[in-house]
């Protein structure tokens, strides 16, 4: 009896620790079989929503003690999603090696995200996102709330007038792992954005439609290049993805 009881009690405290350690969720996605993505040190589950131009195009790379996810892409690996083979926003097609969150956010709770990132190589090209924060959902064909992405080598969004405090350029971190924090207040409409503790963004404004579901996206999405020659190959390592909710004041 007393092993039984004791028994009840350890599950109770791991479901416990479950509960703290995760964030509540507003709507789940169907994953449909894809592949799934999420690391001990990562409290968020993501899926390969449009598929993968092909298997090496994210993969799990391992140095020293610290393992982490690694997206790759090429020149002309037009992305898997229904908009991607076709011309718009002033490109022909839409290159694409991408994951999306499994879940959505509460539009009532703001959250904190925060994740490591390392650009390897490349994101001297055209628009190269590398993490957003989507909404769009099956019934509600809308665009992204927030992006992020290097043009020719400079950090944008998706506002093209944003205030950043300062100019930021990809010389200055290729090859070094970034501690990148996102406080995204969704009560309120706005974020700020920190590398390595520097405020690179602050309050920041962005919309949520009422169809919208918020989401996170990460990996590479960038305008296809007709005239472009060679691989012109980009890579972007992520690790720790962590995404807690704020207190209530």
């Amino acid at each position: 009896m007393r092993k039984f009881l004791l028994l009840i009690i350890i599950v109770f405290l791991a479901g416990c620790k479950t509960a703290s350690d995760g964030i509540s969720s507003a709507w789940y996605f169907d994953t449909a079989g894809r592949t799934t993505y999420r690391d001990k040190d990562w409290n968020v589950e993501f899926y390969d929503n449009c598929g993968l131009p092909e298997s090496s195009s994210a993969r799990w790379i391992t140095e020293g003690k610290e393992t982490f996810l690694r997206f790759t892409l090429k020149n002309n690996q037009v992305g898997g999603c229904g908009t991607d083979a076709g011309a718009r926003h002033g490109a022909p097609y839409w290159e694409r090696a991408e994951i999306k969150q499994t879940a959505s956010l509460k539009k009532d709770v703001d959250y904190t995200l925060t994740f490591r990132v390392r650009f390897v190589k490349g994101f001297i090209y055209e628009r190269e996102d590398f993490f957003q924060m989507h909404q769009g959902v099956q019934g509600c064909r809308v665009g992204p709330a927030l992006m992020f992405k290097f043009s020719n080598g400079r950090l944008i969004s998706k506002i093209w007038n944003e205030r950043f405090t300062r100019k930021v350029h990809i010389d200055e971190f290729i090859g070094k792992w970034i501690d990148v924090k996102l406080e995204i207040h969704l009560t309120e409409s706005y974020y700020s954005l920190y590398f390595n503790e520097e405020k690179i963004v602050d309050e920041g404004d962005f919309g949520i439609e009422s169809c919208g579901e918020p989401h996170f996206k990460f990996g590479i999405y960038r305008p296809g290049d007709e005239a472009a020659t060679g691989e012109r190959i980009s890579i972007l390592d992520i690790d720790k993805i962590r995404l807690v909710e704020m207190k209530k004041k």
